[in-house]
């Protein structure tokens, strides 16, 4: 499993995300809460309920 973390213009840490062998990947703000799931099988980004939010991979938007 590799971790990214996302940061903004000025270096806050926002949340990271987190991807694994499959190519699935968990998105977590700074406080570690899931806030979204992306499935490269289905290619839907998904909401922490598991409800689909769209179409693609849109992790980093979820973030802002």
């Amino acid at each position: 499993m590799t971790t990214e973390t996302l940061k903004d213009a000025y270096g806050n840490i926002l949340g990271s995300i987190e991807s694994t062998a499959d190519g699935t990947q968990v998105l977590r703000d700074v406080d570690g809460k899931i806030r979204g799931f992306y499935d490269p099988s289905t290619n839907h980004t998904r909401g922490p309920g598991k409800q689909i939010l769209s179409k693609g991979n849109t992790l980093r938007q979820l973030i802002c």
